[in-house]
């Protein structure tokens, strides 16, 4: 049922954007007010191939992002990727030495 709605809502935002995306079109090619029916004409014949071009655009999305992901890994290295997604991306100042953040601990007296 969950995937049924998840695959509706996904066709639904898949054809708005196709519209949205020839009509964005339609009024780059014809800039002027007067021209609505040509705004119309141009918007109608983009609308087949925004409906092609959308899920294109997010198939090269996650290629590009797969193709990063490789990259990285064969930069870097499986053990220095996974310190750094685990330990985060550390602090490096303007001389490209590491910046160690070291909470100064106070002394504290005796009686305290």
């Amino acid at each position: 049922m969950l995937i049924n709605i998840f695959g509706i809502i996904g066709i639904l935002v898949w054809i708005i954007f196709a519209v949205m995306l020839a009509a964005m079109f339609g009024a780059m090619f014809a800039p002027d007010k007067e021209k609505i029916t040509g705004r119309i004409i141009i918007a109608a014949l983009l609308l087949v191939p925004s409906l092609i071009l959308v899920p294109l655009s997010f198939a090269v999305c996650l290629m590009l992002t797969v193709i990063f992901i490789i990259v990285g890994v064969s930069v870097f290295g499986i053990r220095i990727t996974i310190e750094l997604l685990v330990q985060g991306i550390p602090e490096v100042d303007e001389h490209g030495n590491i910046v160690e953040n070291i909470p100064e601990v106070k002394p504290t007296a005796p009686w305290g």
